[in-house]
């Protein structure tokens, strides 16, 4: 059972897609070397070895260009599969014919595409199903369909009961790793459900408080137009301006206590960013003195209620850094860096220690001790990943700490493009 409605975390389909691209790119690049190397078997085995090394060669490109593609992002990732396994196949067809058909030792190079599939990719079992049977069918028809000896028949068949047997144990193995794949992804689903409703609480806390200024100014200019009708036009002005000034805290608090992250679409990050300092305005105004700089950049594709949560964290702890020290000080930036949208939040605090850069982003590690629950920079960091980016710690120009947030920008909104310069605001 999945955890999809109560937690901030992507569902287990969305969160292994980019795994299995992952384990594909590095799966197809194994297989191509392998590919290579067993042409040194070829010279021992086969007198047409000139001829498989041109097969070998091209089918090891053409791994290469699956690798590339999942590196990429590019195509479903069962299709790049299913199409690795088909090059890796004619390959070993090519192999067998070439050194005695079904007598051949390379009938069992097959039970390496079975093992590799199952255990260096991650499948469901339906998945892993049908990867097998695609491998056994390429190389097993032909030679079923082709006149063998007695000899030969009978050695086709020892073999492919090895074959099928190898098949049951690589859909046992995938079925068994899926499973524990899926209990892990609803161990940490759970946490971040509770860290979601901690957020909300503290978010439905600072509601009033940051309500409570526009609410007063509205209540006081509506006091006063009841006393001096005459200054309608300069009251309406105000009262549109409060009124405004609620809007945006109730549209980003909307997108902020929410604990899904619904569907992904194209956002503008500056507006993003803006909302997410909305809701820490209130936390941050008299603290500490904030820099904004932002490019102008094309779209991201994204989930925008969990990068707004992302946002909020890293402000929250950047505001936590900051709390009683000296000519305290945040920059939030937004530019682009070789293809990639980085949002960083840069404090000048005491900083993160350099043996701590990689911990703080572990489940249940904090450094606030007992004020934090250790879960916020992890949840952040499982956001960005399922979003093909990072987050990760820096040391910052004056010492503190800098987050930066890397996130691809999408490929369909890119053209020509460079980058401006920013737009600087300063608030204290």
């Amino acid at each position: 059972m999945e955890i999809r409605r109560e937690s901030p975390l992507p569902s287990y389909r969305d969160e292994l897609i980019p795994s299995q691209r992952a384990a594909l790119k590095t799966a197809s690049l194994v297989a191509a070397g392998l590919v290579i190397a067993f042409s040194l078997l070829d010279r021992a085995l086969s007198p047409h070895w000139a001829g498989l090394v041109a097969v070998r060669f091209a089918a090891s490109v053409l791994l290469l260009l699956c690798a590339r593609m999942a590196e990429k992002g590019r195509g479903n990732p069962m299709a790049l599969a299913a199409a690795a396994v088909a090059i890796i196949g004619v390959t070993i067809d090519a192999a067998m014919f070439a050194t005695g058909g079904a007598a051949s030792p390379y009938l069992f190079a097959v039970m390496l595409v079975q093992a590799g599939v199952s255990i260096i990719i991650p499948l469901r079992m339906s998945q892993a199903v049908v990867l097998n049977l695609e491998a056994l069918a390429i190389v097993l028809l032909p030679l079923a369909l082709r006149p063998v000896t007695e000899a030969n028949r009978l050695m086709l068949v020892v073999a492919a009961s090895y074959l099928a047997a190898m098949l049951v144990v690589s859909v046992a193995g995938a079925a068994v790793q899926d499973r524990l794949r899926r209990r892990e992804h609803q161990a940490r689903a759970e946490f971040a459900r509770h860290f979601g409703l901690l957020n909300l609480g503290t978010l439905a806390g600072g509601l009033a408080h940051e309500l409570s200024n526009p609410l007063n100014a509205l209540g006081l200019q509506v006091e006063m137009l009841s006393k001096d009708p005459s200054g309608v036009e300069r009251r309406v002005e105000k009262l549109r301006g409060s009124v405004e000034r609620m809007r945006n805290i109730l549209e980003a608090m909307r997108n902020g206590a929410r604990l899904t992250g619904g569907e992904r679409r194209q956002v503008e990050l500056a507006h993003e960013v803006d909302l997410a300092f909305t809701l820490m305005e209130g936390r941050l105004r008299h603290r500490a003195s904030l820099v904004r700089a932002y490019a102008d950049l094309p779209p991201v594709f994204c989930q925008p209620t969990l990068l707004g949560q992302v946002l909020v964290n890293l402000l929250s702890n950047a505001a936590d850094a900051v709390s009683g020290w000296p000519n305290p000080r945040i920059a939030l930036r937004l530019r682009s860096e070789d293809g990639v949208a980085l949002i960083e939040v840069e404090d000048n605090g005491p900083g993160v220690p350099d043996d701590l850069a990689t911990q703080i982003f572990e489940p249940f590690f904090s450094t606030k001790g007992d004020a934090g629950n250790g879960l916020g920079l992890w949840i952040s960091s499982e956001i960005a990943r399922v979003h093909g980016g990072t987050l990760s710690v820096h040391r910052g120009t004056s010492g503190g700490a800098l987050f930066r947030l890397a996130l691809p920008i999408d490929a369909r909104t890119t053209g020509p493009f460079e980058e401006p310069e920013m737009r600087q605001s300063a608030h204290a």
